[in-house]
């Protein structure tokens, strides 16, 4: 079953790099503390949204483009790698105290990451996929058994990574598929020009959702402390990480596939259906696994201070549910939908951590109050888009694409 071959590739390295992610985040805390967990988890999140700012959704074209444009497209990515993420990373130097040139490099070397990650894909290479993500991974685990303080940590994380990802550059591209002339200004403009609709619509949503997916983390920092955004941290690489690993892993092979199927002008409906039942089903067994068994998890294994994210564990299953079970299948919405409704969906996912994250602290500033509103305010919205989704597949299948 190709399904369950692709996304399995991809989800068991995924599983591995979210244990590898795990002692990562257990070694720290005991090296370092809780607090340094949460700043280390507001350090990724700006990365994380710098990235999707950085690439803007170019990225997202390197499966879909004719083959003659594929080197224009990488070298579009490579250009944004480094020129955008030093604009970001000047601007954000202005709200949070980092080190520059760590989170530069980390930005840049993370973009290059996913322009990696994209091409694999368009050459439905899972396999090299899935080792890139171990090695990632293994990376930030390493830099921190070497450190022996805390700021070097994120010199030695930064460099090697860019080392890393230079080195799978390398061997995803074929460097025949390049011309002089896909490096000309003139060329890049045009391309620029050519997908501005993409840009500007499918962009935008990709920042807006990766912000969305953020900057709780960044907020809860603020507005509470870095202890507690350490325990939301913790939830997030022991809970909710799997989830969205394994969520993106399937969300991965469908992109794969499915824009395969748009080039063809194609749609398979029984492969849609068949990823539906199987996002339902890992959803309802994730959440039940959380539930009984990260406290149990905590109590015997982690240790006294992280007892006190079950609470926040037990407050993230409603979304935990929505973002396993609705949100893998939104790729058909970028894929063979229109770009101003993915745009209006990740919209309003922003606006529901602004209510909850910006909003509700200043009415009454409590920590469970806010993750509350989230979490149920994101699942009732991802619902109504599981069924507009469900309307749209009918819709294709009945217009003779099968």
């Amino acid at each position: 079953m190709s399904l369950i071959k692709g996304a399995s590739t991809i989800g068991g390295a995924s599983v591995i790099s979210q244990l590898i992610g795990a002692f990562t985040i257990l070694l720290m805390s005991y090296r370092f503390g809780m607090s340094d967990v949460g700043n280390y988890a507001l350090t990724f999140s700006i990365v994380m949204i710098g990235i999707q700012i950085t690439l803007y959704g170019s990225h997202l074209l390197l499966p879909k483009v004719d083959q003659q444009d594929i080197g224009k497209a990488v070298v579009f990515c490579l250009l944004q790698s480094w020129g955008i993420s030093a604009i970001y990373i000047y601007i954000v130097s202005y709200f949070f105290s980092l080190q520059f040139f760590s989170i530069y490099v980390l930005t840049a070397s993370y973009s290059m990451m996913i322009i990696s990650e994209y091409v694999f894909l368009r050459n439905q290479n899972f396999s090299q996929l899935a080792i890139q993500r171990i090695s990632v991974t293994s990376v930030v685990f390493i830099a921190l058994l070497v450190s022996w303080k805390v700021e070097y940590f994120y010199y030695i994380w930064a460099i090697v990574h860019l080392c890393l990802i230079g080195y799978w550059l390398y061997k995803c591209l074929d460097f025949s598929m390049f011309s002089k002339s896909d490096f000309l200004p003139t060329t890049q403009i045009q391309f620029f020009i050519k997908h501005w609709n993409h840009l500007s619509r499918v962009g935008t949503a990709e920042v807006v959702a990766n912000a969305s997916l953020q900057l709780p983390t960044v907020l809860i920092n603020y507005w509470f402390s870095p202890l507690v955004a350490g325990y939301f941290a913790v939830v997030n690489r022991f809970c909710l990480s799997p989830v969205l690993i394994l969520g993106q892993s399937v969300r991965n092979y469908t992109f794969s596939k499915w824009s395969e199927d748009f080039r063809n002008k194609v749609f398979n409906y029984a492969e849609f259906k068949q990823v539906r039942l199987f996002l339902i089903t890992i959803a309802l067994i994730t959440v039940a696994g959380i539930y009984f068994v990260y406290p149990w998890l905590t109590q015997h294994v982690l240790g006294e201070q992280w007892i006190q994210s079950v609470e926040t564990s037990r407050l993230m299953l409603p979304y935990v549910f929505a973002m396993l079970a609705f949100v893998p299948l939104t790729v058909i919405e970028l894929i063979f939908g229109t770009p101003n409704y993915f745009l209006r969906i990740q919209c309003e996912q922003l606006v529901i951590v602004a209510f909850a994250f910006l909003i509700m602290p200043l009415i009454y500033k409590s920590y469970t109050v806010s993750l509350l509103a989230f979490t149920m305010l994101t699942a009732a919205r991802y619902l109504m888009i599981y069924i507009s989704i469900n309307k749209h597949a009918l819709v294709l299948r009945d217009e003779g694409i099968v």
